[in-house]
């Protein structure tokens, strides 16, 4: 990059010696830097001031803490040096980098990229008789070469430190720079017929976004290419790279947050989950009064009329390569249940559908999904399920089982692959689920400890509403949208460690702390017109943040465990088997362990309920209760006994 640049000042500093005529009477063109650009760029920035933009990154304090993850290293190093060198020789530097400059990524090799600058020189565009003295401007450069490519003269430049060479071409006031002869060589093979910017699509982003100090546009057929140096082509064989064509963004940082936002184009020859949203209007998320203030994760797909979304997504459906039987298997639920989907489910629903991961614990499902409808009519919503699970019980041998927790009922709903039918394979996670109706949602989990979670955060106002930062957070972000996505580092970095294998994990572990910088990233999409407005928001804390807001959350809990210990009685220190909930309502049994691995509690199940023998022990092993349940109630006579195994008292229940 350095050498790139240095490439320029040459130029641009015989350049600046001319005469007055080239710069001030000779007619100039007005060629915009992305017309250079050719289609295989994967990325590209639009910087119109590239120098006082190097300045506001190399002193952001975001970059100067990230540059020390080993992952930037090299490229942190490279940069303090050119800065330097800047610093030094400021006047030529700004000459050089003071002028609007493109720069896009292309895919080279199987495992390799490279860069494309293009700088719009202005009115500095005579180089033919600049040429001649390059090579004894700088004792750094070995060899200039010169040849010609479809009539435009390409020149060669070879330093003596290093094998990489640059090549550059000058098109009236458009410079062209790369280290690729390839790339150099594309560019000029469509100079004439400039294939991106005269894109329709890339027109109508370009236009919206209008001209910030620093865009950033992404193209999604050639995205998956420059991925791939890294990713597993399996791995990017991903649905958003077939629904987006073009992307554009306006970047912006200071020293607490990055952010991004703009538009994108949709390919308008594909149904997808995007066009079927935009096309439903946009609606408002309130998913944040029953989500956990622990979740990794949520996605809100919010809409302003259900059916019309509904309908949309159904001829999604029947487009897919699973078309034909999706219509067959609605049709054949709906006729064998007498049911409707529309009148007996869709009716109650309210402009959102949200997908949450919660934080596990689970030693069984090491991902805890649940899906949120918001309905309209709390006993509208209870009536209708309430409905389908009637009709599920005359017609199948089902035995369907209910558990009282916390004043909430948990219903079963056994209509295997529900979800995936409504929704597509985003929802199929969820298969013969579990539900409970609360709040403003009817919520549904393949395990009833997950729903337990969910009403236990709730009545405890540990929601995300409830959090300072949250609310913060979501100021930043439009009131009505067609989908939203919250990420919690924190969490999302809780669960990696029980779901990565070692290797993933040790090689993620060396970037923790700087994923933990960002605890907070959202992402907003909606409809604007034929584009899709969209917004990425990164809230930052350093590494001493971090630490002192670590400390002061693990001083309030302890805090806490102490107030609470002083009203608690020797049996609720004891007993804390009451408001268990399996992972299964047709587990037999469920265990609960100390951090040590040591049991905690054992107790028989029946249906979801307690039913049968019960033993608990400290965190040594000692069993310290032994007792019975019967139909979820303590019975017959409870043992208690000292770590010694010897026998305290005995209760009647």
């Amino acid at each position: 990059m350095k050498k790139a640049i240095i490439v320029v000042s040459i130029l641009l500093c015989i350049l600046a010696s001319s005469l007055i005529y080239f710069f001030y009477l000779k007619p100039v063109a007005k060629n915009k830097p992305l017309m250079a650009v050719p289609p295989s760029a994967s990325i590209i920035f639009e910087i119109e001031n590239p120098f006082e933009q190097w300045t506001n990154l190399t002193e952001n304090s975001i970059w100067n803490y990230l540059k020390s993850d080993p992952y930037f290293k090299e490229i942190g190093e490279d940069m303090d040096e050119l800065t330097r060198d800047m610093k030094s020789n400021e006047n030529i530097w700004e000459l050089v980098m003071n002028r609007p400059m493109v720069m896009s990524i292309h895919k080279t090799r199987t495992e390799d990229y490279d860069f494309l600058y293009v700088i719009d020189l202005q009115r500095a565009t005579s180089l033919n008789f600049a040429k001649n003295y390059i090579k004894d401007f700088s004792d750094d450069i070995e060899k200039v070469y010169t040849r010609d490519f479809q009539q435009q003269e390409i020149i060669e430049i070879q330093f003596k430190d290093t094998p990489t060479r640059y090549y550059l071409y000058l098109y009236e006031n458009l410079l062209s720079i790369s280290s690729t002869h390839a790339l150099i060589e594309e560019s000029i093979a469509q100079l004439k017929r400039p294939i991106i910017i005269r894109d329709f699509d890339f027109i109508d982003i370009s236009e919206e976004l209008k001209s910030h100090d620093l865009n950033m546009y992404i193209n999604y057929k050639e995205l998956p290419k420059y991925l791939s140096i890294w990713i597993e082509n399996d791995e990017l064989n991903h649905d958003l790279f077939k629904m987006l064509k073009y992307s554009g963004l306006s970047l912006k940082a200071n020293d607490q947050k990055l952010s991004a936002s703009g538009y994108a184009s949709i390919e308008k020859n594909q149904k997808n989950l995007l066009t079927a949203l935009m096309k439903a209007g946009q609606g408002e998320s309130r998913i944040g009064t029953i989500v956990p203030d622990n979740a990794s994760y949520y996605m809100s797909l919010t809409f302003e009329d259900t059916k019309s979304f509904y309908k949309e997504m159904e001829a999604l459906l029947e487009n897919e390569e699973e078309g034909a039987s999706y219509l067959e298997s609605k049709q054949k639920i709906e006729n064998y249940l007498n049911i409707s989907i529309e009148d007996n489910f869709l009716n109650w629903i309210e402009e959102e559908i949200v997908l949450i991961q919660l934080n596990s614990n689970s030693d069984k499902n090491k991902v805890e999904l649940a899906i949120a409808i918001r309905h309209e009519d709390f006993e509208e919503a209870q009536n209708q399920l309430n409905y389908i699970e009637e009709q599920i019980r005359k017609k199948t041998p089902v035995k369907f089982k209910r558990i009282q927790y916390k004043n909430h009922e948990i219903q079963f709903l056994s209509i295997k692959g529900f979800f995936k039918l409504l929704l597509g394979k985003a929802f199929s996670a969820i298969d013969k689920p579990y539900y409970t109706v609360m709040e403003d949602y009817v919520v549904f989990s393949n395990s009833p400890r997950t729903l337990g979670k969910i009403i236990t955060a709730v009545q405890e106002k540990r929601t995300l509403d409830h959090t300072k930062e949250y609310a913060v957070f979501m100021e930043n972000f439009q009131y009505e949208a067609n989908l939203f996505i919250y990420l919690s580092s924190n969490e999302l970095l809780s669960d990696a460690i029980r779901i990565l294998d070692d290797k993933s994990w040790k090689e993620l572990k060396i970037h923790e702390d700087y994923f933990r910088s960002f605890p907070m990233i959202g992402l907003q999409l909606g409809a604007e017109g034929d584009l899709l407005r969209h917004q990425i928001q990164m809230n930052y804390l350093n590494h001493e943040q971090i630490t002192n807001w670590h400390a002061l959350v693990n001083e309030s809990i302890q805090y806490t465990e102490i107030a609470e210990g002083k009203d608690k009685t020797d049996d609720e220190d004891l007993i804390s088997v009451e408001n268990i909930l399996p992972e299964d309502f047709n587990s037999k049994s469920f265990i609960e362990y100390f951090e040590n691995g040591e049991v905690k509690f054992e107790v028989s199940l029946k249906d979801g309920k307690k039913q049968g023998r019960y033993f608990q022990f400290d965190s040594l092993g000692n069993m310290i209760i032994k007792g019975r349940y019967r139909n979820d109630e303590k019975s017959g006579i409870w043992r208690f006994y000292d770590e010694n195994g010897e026998l305290i008292r005995k209760e009647r229940f």
